[in-house]
């Protein structure tokens, strides 16, 4: 006996919901499969990476060896730092070359990355003035006459100075003058076309600071 239509529409019906759950199921299965890749990481996967020394501060001219920490899927860490890309922030502050080595260049503050496989880890670097106590002014050109931090020079004349800090290192630092007449560059310590008179100068650096005495005559 044939089926009449509605035995054949039930027929489909059941069988278009028994493909509907098997579609759902497959569905399920793939996206558990997806959340256990996410959640739960090939063994041999990255999934962080940690610097050290953290926070580390450097003084000027000095260089510092950073570590880059690979922790993988299966619970294991090793040193990546030969094989992860490095870079600084700021490289006017400090470099770092591809073995994680970071070289002080100016004072200042530059954050330092390690990449690899998509993941990355940081850290904070400060170079500093290093040794503390004040700083030392001296006048490395233009000047007639020089007696500690007192300077002597002709009306006219282009002065260069220069600071440093307790250990010796030359630091960026910037300047001033108390007198307005003889007025010095701030980020270079440069006096041009001195005029007669006597000043303070004064350079500031990392909140350690130094002065000078130039008489212009």
């Amino acid at each position: 006996m044939s089926k009449g239509p509605s035995s054949i529409r039930r027929s489909s019906l059941a069988s278009f919901k028994t493909h509907r759950w098997t579609l759902v199921s497959l569905l399920l299965v793939a996206a558990f499969a997806v959340s256990c890749g996410k959640f739960f990481p090939d063994a041999n996967s990255l999934v962080a990476i940690s610097v050290t020394p953290s926070n580390a501060s450097l003084q000027l001219t000095k260089t510092q060896q950073f570590t880059a920490i690979g922790s993988f899927g299966d619970g294991t860490s090793k040193d990546i730092s030969s094989s992860a890309s490095w870079s600084s922030s700021d490289a006017t502050v400090a470099t770092i070359n591809s073995s994680g080595l970071a070289s002080a260049i100016k004072t200042g503050t530059t954050t330092i990355t390690a990449n690899q496989s998509g993941q990355s880890g940081s850290t904070t670097l400060t170079v500093t003035t290093g040794g503390g106590g004040n700083l030392t002014i001296s006048c490395t050109a233009g000047c007639t006459s020089t007696s500690g931090t007192s300077f002597t020079a002709s009306v006219g004349s282009t002065l260069t100075f220069r600071a440093q800090d307790s250990s010796g290192q030359t630091v960026n630092a910037t300047w001033t003058s108390s007198n307005p007449n003889i007025p010095i560059t701030a980020n270079t310590g440069i006096i041009t076309n001195a005029a007669s008179g006597t000043t303070t100068i004064t350079a500031t650096a990392n909140g350690i600071t130094g002065t000078g005495t130039l008489t212009v005559q």
